[in-house]
């Protein structure tokens, strides 16, 4: 790992440590508690309690004293505060930084973050124009010195996993800090100690060991690509690119008992709400709304028998409430006037109008509550053209949450399918050209998993997304579906 970034990398790696985040409120940064996190990260074994930090560049930045909270952390941050520049790194047009409660320093993300990490002095790159390039299985291994590896886990796996976890590692950060690498792992029976530890890294202290990096160039330009390849909504305020998982999740755990999740085709809708209730639980019912529902349909309608005979038949949504489902889901609500189809019942949706006390009468005279546990979640696809619009009275009465097209999202996505990172980035490039005219969900791209070549990549986008846009553009916008075909030929033709 030697060379492979600037040393005061190493205070954005405790700040992570500390829990340094897009969604927290910032860090507090004093002349002591960042020394559990260099701990953690650093150290080393050594008698005098020095850490030791594996990519330094020379041998002066290979080692931090114990005091390094106070010499090293806390003394820099305020230097970046108050200043704006220490040994030419100043990383403040992604970090904010500003005075806490009595002597601290209050650490966060800035709006554009983490645009700006991973290039350049500024970014903890050795110098302009180069990137940080931490072999990440190399620094898991560093960071999993004393890591007890599971019996039957893949050490490479469970080491890079955990180090990623614990340093709340979002993939556009894992893709801008680390690359990859592949070296052979041994494991040995008892943990290592002190001195094990210390042994090894001696030996670069005192220089009786060389080490070597491969120094890997980057232009701001190809930089600047490649973030927007992964982040979506650069030009958004902060808290407009939260995670929208982490949204639903937040208000169901705040009491929503009723949500609406709204987007284009493939943003990951339902796939979110298979992850908070199984589509198999016993609790959860599912109701694919039809074109055209009306109330006879969710609700109840007067349907005849054999024999001729009116009676009242309960529809799905009341048959799912009646038989106690806790979590009911209304698939494409803007297949229909869903107001409409929900007739008297719509305002129970809502959470202060739960229980018997709010009971209505329905149409057959029946007496009819939800309970106040039920928790509902609706989605709405908004491009079909051929849909209905959710009105203002419903949208009031819901907690909504738009799941757009992600960039963050599609990364997570091949990468949980194993497709390498250079094609992953090829992909979000293309991905991001798309968006500038169509709104493609990032699920038009599931199917693309491990190694692929070329060839491979255009069969898919011949068969999966080309057919989309093209039904979208049609032939008034044929010139920007041809700009796509190019960009595709260009990246993929060769390959």
């Amino acid at each position: 790992m030697y060379g492979t970034a600037g040393h005061l990398l190493k205070i954005w790696f405790a700040l992570k440590h500390m829990g340094l985040g897009t969604q927290t409120g910032g860090i507090e940064v004093d002349t002591s508690n960042s020394t559990p996190s260099l701990k953690r990260l650093f150290s080393c074994g050594a008698s005098d309690g020095r850490f030791y930090i594996p990519f330094a560049h020379t041998p002066r930045y290979l080692t931090m004293k114990h005091d390094a909270s106070r010499s090293i952390i806390q003394t820099t941050i305020q230097r970046w505060a108050t200043s704006g520049s220490v040994v030419t790194c100043d990383p403040t047009e992604f970090l904010d930084i500003s005075s806490s409660s009595g002597s601290k320093l209050l650490v966060s993300t800035g709006r554009r973050y983490p645009f700006g990490l991973g290039v350049d002095e500024s970014g903890f790159a050795l110098e302009d124009g180069k990137r940080v390039s931490i072999p990440i299985t190399a620094f898991s291994i560093w960071y999993g010195r004393t890591t007890e590896v599971p019996p039957n886990q893949d050490p490479a796996d469970y080491l890079r996993k955990n180090m990623l976890d614990e340093l709340n590692i979002t993939q556009a950060e894992r893709e801008l800090i680390f690359i990859e690498d592949s070296p052979k792992i041994t494991l040995q029976s008892t943990a290592l100690t002190d001195q094990d530890i210390f042994g090894v890294c001696a030996r670069f202290i005192d220089g009786q060991e060389e080490q070597s990096a491969e120094v890997y160039h980057e232009s701001f330009d190809q930089y600047t690509r490649k973030i927007k390849s992964m982040i979506s909504g650069l030009d958004k305020p902060k808290w407009m690119r939260s995670s929208p998982a982490d949204d639903v999740r937040s208000l169901i755990e705040g009491g929503a008992k009723a949500l609406l999740l709204y987007g284009p085709p493939r943003t990951g809708k339902t796939r979110l709400i298979d992850q908070i209730e199984p589509r198999n639980s016993e609790s959860r019912c599912t109701i694919q709304i039809h074109d055209g529902w009306g109330y006879d349909n969710l609700i109840q309608g007067l349907k005849p028998d054999a024999d001729g005979k009116w009676h009242w038949e309960d529809g799905p949504l009341k048959a799912a409430i009646e038989g106690g489902k806790k979590f009911i889901v209304l698939e494409e609500i803007n297949r229909t006037v869903i107001s409409q189809a929900l007739g008297e019942v719509f305002s129970l949706i809502e959470d202060s109008y739960r229980g018997e006390i709010n009971a209505i009468t329905l149409r057959n005279g029946e007496k009819f509550s939800i309970n106040e546990d039920v928790i509902f979640v609706m989605t709405m696809n908004t491009v079909d053209k051929s849909t209905e619009e959710v009105d203002d009275a419903l949208m009031g009465r819901v907690a909504s949450v738009e799941l757009p097209p992600r960039a963050e999202d599609l990364s997570e996505m091949l990468s949980q399918n194993s497709v390498p990172a250079a094609i992953r980035q090829k992909i979000g490039e293309l991905f991001a050209e798309i968006q500038s005219i169509y709104p493609l969900g990032h699920g038009y791209f599931s199917g693309i998993k491990g190694e692929i070549d070329g060839d491979q990549f255009i069969r898919h986008y011949k068969a999966r997304v080309r057919p989309v846009l093209s039904n979208f553009l049609g032939e008034l916008k044929a010139a920007e579906l041809a700009k796509i075909d190019n960009i595709v030929d260009d990246m993929f033709g060769n390959q």
